[in-house]
């Protein structure tokens, strides 16, 4: 499924655009009014080849940004002084990488063994790329492991918060149930115990929900639950320190990395993997469900001997 979303003004330009984009058979999972304007979230459900590189590829440049740096500034164009000024700025941060990585065995860094336990609950901030990170783990439970799992949602305090994730889940046949409070939690009990694995969906703006949080609490206390925080790459450091700091709270056991395709280089992952003990599990890199995503040896490996 290759998903994308649309900003236009009305929603005939939407539509047209989604057609000529998506194709024929397109489904809009999601429309959000903004300043007089129109966010789509869009899916086709036919497979498409990525347009993304392949990762680790000779031609991923975020692999290399040393040689890139230096490659550009060598040209003739930049004064000497300037150049040995740039040059010694970029040694120095390279070395800094370095250091940190230096003594850093990465399998230890990496949860090979993630969806333990039968409550997997996802959390991260508003945008982090939740919803679409739990309809890829669905998809990766049902279809490559073959468990029988729900998708229960406790984003529903937005509009339009649960209902790209109801969306993905009537798309790959999924059970979707939405919880607003500990009455519908009890309600859903005997349900739950049908499956496997019951994926819970939290807000992204918690903090400002005490309700909601407590009951994320127990449920992230609970030893049948495994705790996964989504961390985007794209934030900026202080944000993305903030945001695991908050979230640690929730019993967290392990990351999933997501926005991988958005970043230009990989000092975002260097930055987690060498300031944090948990683990990573998988890495997302674009919308496509349930493609874009891999686990997080892929990725953690290669950006080592790179930066080693």
């Amino acid at each position: 499924m290759k998903m994308k979303i649309f900003y236009v003004n009305n929603l005939q330009e939407g539509w047209a655009g989604i057609r000529e984009e998506l194709g024929d058979n397109a489904i809009i999972l999601s429309i959000k009014e903004i300043d007089g304007k129109f966010e789509i979230l869009a899916a086709s459900p036919e497979k498409r080849e990525s347009k993304l590189k392949k990762v680790f590829s000779g031609n991923d440049n975020r692999l290399n940004p040393l040689s890139r740096l230096i490659s550009i500034i060598d040209r003739k164009l930049i004064p000497d002084e300037i150049k040995k000024a740039l040059l010694d700025e970029i040694k120095s941060v390279y070395l800094k990488i370095a250091e940190n990585l230096k003594d850093l065995d990465i399998n230890e860094k990496i949860e090979k063994n993630p969806f333990k336990k039968r409550y997997i609950t996802i959390l991260g901030n508003i945008s982090s790329g939740k919803s679409t990170t739990i309809a890829k783990i669905g998809a990766i439970l049902k279809f490559n492991k073959n468990r029988k799992i729900a998708i229960a949602s406790f984003d529903f305090y937005k509009i339009g918060g649960s209902e790209s994730l109801k969306k993905f889940s009537e798309i790959m046949q999924i059970p979707f149930f939405l919880v607003k409070n500990e009455k519908d939690l009890i309600l859903y009990k005997d349900a739950f115990e049908e499956f496997d694995h019951i994926l819970f969906d939290t807000p992204g703006n918690i903090k400002q929900l005490p309700e909601v949080e407590k009951i994320v609490s127990f449920i992230t206390n609970s030893s049948q639950s495994e705790n996964i925080l989504t961390v985007p790459l794209t934030r900026k450091e202080s944000i993305i320190e903030n945001d695991i700091n908050y979230f640690s709270k929730f019993n967290i056991n392990h990351l999933i990395l997501t926005k991988y395709d958005e970043i230009q280089n990989l000092l975002p992952v260097i930055f987690i993997i060498s300031n944090w003990n948990y683990k990573i599990s998988y890495v997302t890199d674009g919308m496509d469900v349930p493609k874009d995503i891999k686990e997080a040896s892929e990725i953690l490996n290669g950006i080592v001997e790179v930066c080693r």
